[in-house]
């Protein structure tokens, strides 16, 4: 039997498989298959994936996030209607929802001295997450397939290199994920 009771001093308390909900002296039981209850990724906060052209990475990622560990749909912007939004205002509203974003630093842009550069809205987006979710708190995780010119602001935050693919770095973004959120991704 899982019981669930909510005090003023205690919280709540699970144990068992049928859940017992006590609030204000009513009682509601229910069976349940219920093993464990987790809380919410982020208190309903959504993944977010910035990236730049490689279409086919950005497809992996959210394969992956969704259908390997299990997590809702991403936010990628560019799949989102603009409902006659800007893109600035689109991007806004819709970042109002992530706790958690992916930055895919990919070579998209030639340099003059024949270097390769991700996409500056990329570099933009990365450096709003930043500050918005703050730098130390795991949950902007950079992954970096190729050469990528990488600006000097940005020097001493860890990548994830992903060079062989979303599924050959899958454990570091599974631990990076466990890392930023707690518990098991």
């Amino acid at each position: 039997m899982i019981k669930i009771e909510q005090s003023s001093k205690s919280g709540i308390n699970a144990i068992g498989t049928h859940i017992q909900v006590n609030l204000d002296k009513y009682e509601k039981s229910q069976k349940t298959d219920l093993i464990e209850a987790k809380k919410p990724l982020l208190d309903n906060k959504k993944i977010f994936i910035v990236h730049g052209h490689d279409e086919v990475l950005r497809y992996k990622l959210k394969d992956y996030l969704q259908n390997i560990l299990g997590y809702p749909e991403p936010i990628i912007l560019s799949e989102i209607a603009s409902s006659g939004r800007t893109i600035i205002e689109s991007f806004e509203e819709e970042t109002e929802h992530a706790g958690l974003v992916f930055a895919l630093l990919t070579p998209d842009d030639f340099m003059n001295d024949a270097s390769m550069r991700a996409r500056q809205n990329v570099i933009f987006e990365l450096g709003y997450f930043i500050g918005k979710l703050g730098r130390k708190s795991g949950r902007v995780i950079v992954l970096v397939k190729g050469n990528v010119d990488i600006p000097s602001d940005l020097s001493g935050i860890l990548y994830i290199h992903i060079d062989k693919g979303i599924e050959e770095a899958g454990e570091k973004i599974r631990k990076a994920i466990k890392a930023a959120i707690g518990g098991q991704p």
